[in-house]
């Protein structure tokens, strides 16, 4: 219980106790001004309100404190430090809608390995799936890596509650997951590709056009293309570093906000274009600076020249392209109906079967380690291989 001194005429200390942590007792005052006692009593009443509701007032009893009460310590001092915006959205989705639910009023001491072992397998089963889209799987059931999205966000709190000495050991580790089974995707190939640019041309607006091709080129990602700005554009050596992307996040109504973050892996790569391609970035950008120039204050994202933008200057949204492409291919249905990330995939195997080195081509991409690159496009190897074979082959040859 609170209680309060007096202090002076009209003058009151308020004390708001909060119980012990181990063998020390914890205490917030407050120094306030009141008529008399009554009074006193009050504000006495409405401070320990405030103090029990006050994101950073400590965990009084570390024993007993249960997830549901860890969660927004979590969130307002970890959280939102350490991950992007979206990171941050996606993780706090999980654990509302997945994980309070299940482990909300258990003390975190008292979660054990074998209870997330058991949480696992339920996600895993018919019907788990929460919202009206389409079903990641038959009977309702969520993939592999949504259960696996699900798992890293308790895996995460219940470290940074290791990390904070509130449990001895992570409950999460050592959990067997669902192995994500990622489909071969797939690729156009050189004649696609030809039949491609020129359906762009005929088609498509010169923007839009560019789009493309700087994609087949560069192997970017879609977000990494909205991010490309003048800066980036190297036009001695006909080169563009790649450093950034677009991220988008939804709001509770629904409403969208971009913002910029690294790439992904946070690996940075600088990857060589042709140079009729580099010519129309630059002949893009030229415009670009002279319009946001010309408008002054009304521009927005001040401080950037993104390539692809709006006439005010405002990134174009990652998924208003990732549905005009879907519009376009559904218009020509001669062409392959691939997604735009797949015009990568495209970048990626035109090079394999070129001849090129796996490390370059992982350069170009941006994967971290080149198991990645040959786990993806290990399936295209075995022409490339046969080639290769066939170089032998002369040594070989018998005379007529």
């Amino acid at each position: 219980m609170g209680y309060f001194v007096k202090l002076e005429k009209n003058k009151y200390k308020l004390i708001a106790d909060l119980g012990y942590r181990g063998n020390k007792r914890i205490r917030k005052t407050r120094r306030v001004e009141a008529k008399n006692d009554r009074e006193a009593q009050r504000l006495l009443v409405l401070f320990e309100e405030e103090v029990l509701q006050d994101k950073d007032v400590h965990f009084t009893n570390i024993d007993n404190t249960t997830l549901a009460n860890f969660y927004p310590k979590w969130r307002d001092n970890h959280a939102k430090q350490f991950y992007s915006p979206k990171t941050f959205q996606n993780y706090c989705s999980y654990i509302e809608n997945r994980i309070l639910p299940m482990f909300g009023e258990f003390k975190i001491k008292d979660i054990k390995k074998v209870d997330v072992v058991f949480f696992v397998a339920d996600l895993s089963k018919n019907g788990r799936r929460t919202d009206n889209k389409r079903s990641d799987g038959p009977d309702g059931k969520l993939s592999a890596s949504s259960i696996r999205n699900i798992h890293k966000a308790f895996s995460n709190m219940m470290n940074t509650a290791f990390e904070w000495n509130m449990i001895t050991e992570n409950p999460c580790i050592g959990v067997r997951l669902p192995k994500v089974i990622t489909p071969e995707g797939q690729a156009y190939s050189e004649s696609e590709v030809t039949q491609l640019l020129e359906r762009l041309q005929q088609r498509a607006k010169p923007i839009k056009r560019l789009i493309v091709q700087f994609a087949i080129v560069s192997g970017a990602r879609l977000g990494e293309i909205a991010a490309l700005e003048l800066k980036h554009l190297d036009a001695e050596n006909n080169s563009v570093l790649i450093e950034q992307t677009i991220s988008t996040i939804v709001s509770d109504n629904k409403e969208e906000r971009q913002f910029l973050k690294e790439t992904k892996g946070k690996k940075k790569r600088r990857v060589t274009i042709p140079h009729y391609v580099m010519e129309d970035l630059l002949l893009l950008a030229k415009v670009k600076k002279s319009q946001l120039d010309e408008i002054g204050d009304e521009r927005e994202w001040k401080g950037h020249v993104f390539l692809f933008s709006s006439d005010l200057g405002k990134p174009y949204n990652v998924s208003s392209l990732s549905a005009w492409w879907r519009k376009f291919i559904r218009k020509n249905p001669d062409l392959s109906q691939i997604r735009f990330h797949e015009l990568r995939h495209t970048s990626a195997s035109l090079l394999i079967h070129a001849g090129e080195h796996p490390r370059v081509i992982q350069g170009r991409l941006g994967h971290a380690d080149i198991k990645m690159t040959m786990n993806t496009y290990g399936h295209l190897l075995p022409e490339s291989d046969q080639r290769a074979s066939s170089y032998f082959d002369k040594f070989f040859e018998k005379e007529e």
